[in-house]
Order: structure tokens, then sequence, then C-alpha cells
């Protein structure tokens, strides 16, 4: 079992980004990295939110994801939407992600706040991960994703 403990605040210090943005005719194209499994799903989490909201985020709400999945696409994906499910119905944004994973299963828990009208604005409205040219590879460093979103 692989555990990663990641803050968004460890991060805003480092360049560069563990993500980038990649050409897309009509949808958001990004690609990701990480060391470990839980850090290429953390990073993810952080291009997902980094890219819909702007505002400074809090860490008074807590949220715990399980997930299992046939695959590690399908885990990824899964891992997507639930994010996006979770701001969609719930206003959560994630800000810190303490993840493990085993096999095709992620156990995730997660830090972060309400979206907040009078301190988030939404930049862009990420809806859908896509299957479309998804792709996880191992790297020489670590995990590499890349993933289309429907927005």
């Amino acid at each position: 079992m692989t555990k990663t403990r990641i803050s968004l605040n460890s991060f805003m210090a480092r360049a560069p980004k563990p993500y980038r943005y990649l050409d897309h005719t009509a949808d958001l194209g990004v690609e990701v990295s990480g060391k470990t499994l839980p850090e290429l799903l953390a990073n993810t989490g952080r291009a997902i939110f980094e890219t819909q909201i702007h505002g400074k985020l809090r860490t008074h709400k807590e949220k715990s994801i399980n997930l299992q999945s046939d695959s590690l696409e399908d885990l990824f994906i899964d891992w997507c939407r639930e994010l996006l499910y979770n701001f969609s119905v719930h206003g959560f944004i994630p800000r810190d992600y303490e993840i493990s994973v085993e096999d095709f299963a992620i156990h995730a828990n997660l830090r972060g706040d309400i979206y907040d009208a009078k301190r988030h604005r939404v930049r862009i409205e990420i809806k859908n991960p896509t299957y479309h040219n998804l792709a996880i590879e191992k790297i020489e460093d670590g995990f590499c994703a890349r993933i289309i979103f429907d927005v």
C-alpha cells in the first residue's frame, strides 16, 4: 500500500507545477505527474481545482473518499468524477490530500473549503473527465497521466 499526504500549501511555493495544459480544441487537456500514484491523484485534484477556482482555501471541512474500480484507468476517472461531484453537489474544494492506493482502490481523507461566492470565483467550469486519449504511464521518476475534461 502506498500512502501520501499532500498539502497544496507545500505546492504553492514549489515550481514548476506538477501539471501542464495540453492543446485541445474545445475541452481541457491536462498532463499530470507524481512520484507515486497517490501523489499523481493529489496533483490531479490540484490541477482540477487550481484551474477551476480562484480564491484562498481554508481547511475547515473534511471529506473521506473510498473508491474501488476494475482498472487503474477506471480508478483515475472515478477519482476525477468523485472530486467534481463533491464540488458540484456540496461545494467542497479540497486543499490537503491524504491518499493511499492499494490494487485498484483509493482511500482518501481530504481537507478543504466549501465554495463561497464572496471568497471564490469560478474561472472555468470543469464538467466531466473523459476516456478520450486517457493515458496513465509509469515513467522513470514516477507516474504521468494525460486526461481530457469536458468544459
